[in-house]
């Protein structure tokens, strides 16, 4: 199926796909980061991208969240090829259509958890009123409507990073790029954030985990694996 060609079920395009994707990094001699790389994620779906370290998973979040190009092939973002995209169009595709969560949570540590996820929406033309209004709703979606005003110095790690989430989804993007999403949280802290993501991927939202974590990947509904740059046919885990 060509990239263009999208979903036969559907007709739409999939939120994200690489097409043959290489990732070659300067050098005597050159790294390959990413080698031939084909990716589908289609709407809705929820899958977890693991390997261990080492393996080009970093370097293929860079590639899926746009920022890091190809130096060869295609990444498209329902259906808009992004190679064709200046940078200044390219951060603003990102910051329409993607959100991100890390696993060392990036608050600002002098705002409250309202204005961290408010913070998000800077880029989008939303005024003040209605970012924080965005940014509640998000918050409670998350299970901190009672935390609305603390500062991440007075959260705990699952709370700020129950923060995070929020601000990857208060602009409702197309797809939510999850790395390492429980690392720095303990085993319970941790699978409550899986819960999480489980229950926002089961009320629409598109969701792929990064992750080296087997545990972690086996409890998500589809696992891709990446060895050596590459993607493993599905089923060959």
């Amino acid at each position: 199926m060509s990239p263009a060609t999208g979903n036969p079920a559907t007709g739409n395009p999939a939120v994200l796909e690489l097409d043959g994707v290489y990732r070659t990094y300067p050098g005597s001699p050159p790294v390959e980061a990413l080698v031939g790389v084909d990716l589908r994620v289609e709407a809705g779906e929820m899958m977890a991208v693991v390997g261990p370290s080492g393996s080009g998973k970093s370097t293929l979040l860079n590639i899926m969240g746009t920022l890091d190009r190809p130096t060869q092939g295609r990444l498209l973002i329902e259906g808009t090829d992004t190679s064709t995209l200046s940078d200044r169009r390219l951060s603003g595709l990102r910051s329409a259509r993607l959100g991100f969560v890390f696993q060392s949570f990036h608050l600002i540590e002098t705002l409250s958890a309202l204005d961290n996820v408010a913070a998000g929406l800077l880029y989008r033309g939303v005024t003040g009123r209605t970012r924080r209004t965005m940014a509640q709703a998000a918050l409670e979606k998350v299970g901190l409507g009672d935390r609305l005003h603390a500062r991440p110095t007075k959260l705990s790690g699952g709370q700020r990073q129950r923060v995070a989430i929020a601000r990857a989804i208060v602009a409702e993007p197309s797809l939510i790029l999850a790395d390492e999403p429980t690392g720095n949280l303990d085993t319970a802290t941790g699978d409550g954030i899986v819960d999480l993501l489980t229950q926002l991927n089961a009320d629409g939202s598109t969701i792929v985990v990064i992750t080296h974590d087997a545990e972690l990947a086996a409890r998500l509904p589809r696992q891709v694996e990446v060895r050596d740059g590459t993607v493993l046919p599905e089923g060959q885990r």
